[in-house]
């Protein structure tokens, strides 16, 4: 809470003297003053819209602590710097700043009408509620919020800033006088300057029960498909670093990231810049690939090194996807999509492992050349399929320096020779459509380093689920990881492209990027459209077709509560 009592005839919550911003910064975008009509009330609540027109219509919510406003200490700076990553509103809650109505000591049910109230006016206007960013009393709101609003669609980001997890504690902070004014009187008046204005509360036993009695626990029930960052000073004195320690342990899904500024207090004074800063890079590119990462590397690791004799190895999954508003959220689960390099001389314990994760068919995407080169593998229990993406024509020695040399060619190179394997998609995706619709079973998709064409084929199946395009790029890039990379690859591609190719230019052709992959879904949206554009236009598929496919790959969730 913004500044929390620490006595009970004085406030000690902070001071919000002014509605001015407290940042020096330049504005980044413009600013619109906005009234929130909060529904079945006369109440509207004033708030600022600071907005650059992203084209995603983006929007993060900025809630204040207890006396706060919408200008209160660090908010213009955060609202700045997350400038470039979405729009944002920061509001008052009801009875604070400018906001009309009145405000109250322990008023939580007011609290989550003020955020649905503001949620709905710009879901209304078109946005996407992309964050809920909540200081102190704020951040309990947010949470709170996320746990219990079943708000369709989820909003994907919840940022709490200094929130309190032992409700108990405020009697710390009240001190023993309050607590024995409240005990005689059951009740004691609190006496504070905010936003300019004089307030003045009394605060009953009821009221001091209620605040207490609040139950933070139930952040439990927030879906952990939501990412949440916490963030907490070091030297918090009003809400102790132990709340926030508890608090990520209440939320131990993979989802939660905490971070600790050093050395700032409850309301992060002298480090405005920091806090905001640490915000802000969570929602950037490169914090968003971080925190995936984060998730994702540990189960990876142990996928790329399980089949013994196969490289880059792994499973396509374990991905939540948000549904736009049918009231369900999408899982594309693990274990049914599997890709890797060429499965040509799996060990015997390699075939052990393929065959206990019930693995029952292989689509090699190699060409014949390719096979006779590397060999090829099925058994009794694994039923390969010959799918090449290029005819043998395709393989002749010329065109094989064609499409090499487009890799040599970096981004640009890359994205083109991904659009060279479009006209064959018949031939190679449809039978791999086939077995997801009618058989059902986990399969392997693989070419030769399982890169390339593996990662266009795995690309499309996530598209198709639905699969954000970020992480499709993401779970592309992984093949770097994998040291897939054969002496016999490199001295392949360098006879075939020729030239004087240095070993580290051909080293760079069997790497993965995910801006190649980024290029290359510019490309075929230009080309092709939509991924169902696609799919109906070049592979004469029926919605209910491509649905049909969308069936077996995914688990339908019922939200709030996302249980597998």
């Amino acid at each position: 809470m913004s500044g929390e009592p620490t006595n009970g005839s004085t406030s000690g919550f902070g001071n919000g003297s002014s509605t001015r911003p407290t940042s020096t910064m330049d504005t980044v975008g413009s600013l619109t003053s906005i009234k929130v009509p909060v529904p079945d009330t006369p109440i509207h609540l004033a708030g600022i819209l600071q907005s650059t027109n992203h084209s995603s219509r983006r929007l993060g919510i900025i809630c204040h602590g207890v006396l706060g406003h919408k200008n209160y200490l660090f908010q213009p700076t955060l609202a700045n710097m997350l400038a470039p990553y979405m729009d944002t509103f920061r509001f008052d809650f009801r009875g604070n700043g400018d906001s009309e109505g009145q405000m109250g000591y322990s008023n939580w049910d007011d609290d989550q009408a003020d955020i649905d109230a503001v949620v709905a006016h710009f879901e209304r206007q078109g946005y996407y509620i992309y964050a809920l960013i909540g200081h102190s009393r704020g951040a309990i709101s947010s949470l709170n919020y996320a746990a219990t609003s079943g708000h369709v669609p989820l909003i994907p980001y919840i940022v709490a800033l200094s929130s309190r997890f032992h409700m108990a504690d405020v009697r710390r902070k009240h001190g023993s006088e309050t607590m024995a004014l409240l005990e005689e009187q059951g009740h004691f008046d609190w006496h504070a300057r905010a936003a300019g204005k004089n307030v003045s509360l009394r605060v009953t036993q009821q009221h001091f029960d209620d605040f207490l009695n609040f139950d933070t626990a139930a952040v439990a029930h927030i879906p952990p498909m939501t990412n949440i960052l916490l963030v907490h000073g070091s030297n918090d004195d009003v809400v102790p670093v132990k709340d926030i320690c508890d608090l990520q342990s209440h939320l131990s899904h993979a989802r939660t990231a905490l971070r600790i500024i050093t050395n700032a207090d409850h309301n992060y004074k002298k480090h405005y810049k920091d806090v905001s800063q640490t915000v802000a890079h969570y929602f950037s590119a490169e914090g968003r690939k971080e925190e995936w990462s984060r998730r994702v590397l540990p189960n990876w690791k142990s996928w790329v090194h399980a089949v013994g004799g196969v490289l880059n190895f792994r499973t396509v999954g374990d991905i939540w996807i948000p549904s736009p508003a049918d009231g369900f959220v999408h899982y594309l689960r693990p274990g049914i999509i599997y890709r890797c390099a060429d499965i040509s001389k799996p060990t015997p314990e390699g075939i052990k492992v393929l065959e206990a994760l019930n693995i029952t068919d292989v689509f090699d995407l190699r060409s014949n050349s390719e096979t006779e080169r590397r060999g090829t593998f099925e058994s009794e229990k694994l039923k390969r399929h010959h799918v090449p993406v290029f005819s043998e024509i395709d393989y002749s020695p010329a065109q094989i320096a064609v499409r090499f040399t487009m890799y040599l060619g970096g981004t640009e190179g890359f994205a083109q020779a991904y659009m060279s394997m479009m006209p064959n998609i018949k031939l190679y995706f449809s039978p791999i459509l086939e077995h997801i619709v009618k058989k059902r079973t986990p399969f392997i998709v693989h070419c030769t380093a399982g890169k390339d064409r593996t990662g266009i084929v795995c690309a499309l199946l996530q598209m198709i689920c639905g699969v954000d395009e970020e992480q499709i790029a993401w779970e592309y890039e992984l093949t770097s990881r994998c040291m897939a990379i054969k002496e016999e690859d490199v001295k392949f591609l360098k006879a075939a492209i020729g030239g004087d190719s240095s070993d580290e230019k051909i080293r760079s052709v069997l790497s993965t990027n995910e801006e190649y992959m980024f290029r290359f879904l510019e490309e075929f949206h230009a080309k092709y459209g939509t991924i169902n554009d696609f799919l109906m236009n070049e592979l004469d598929m029926t919605t209910e077709q491509i649905n049909d496919v969308r069936d077996a790959l995914l688990i339908k969730i019922p939200v709030p509560r996302a249980v597998l």
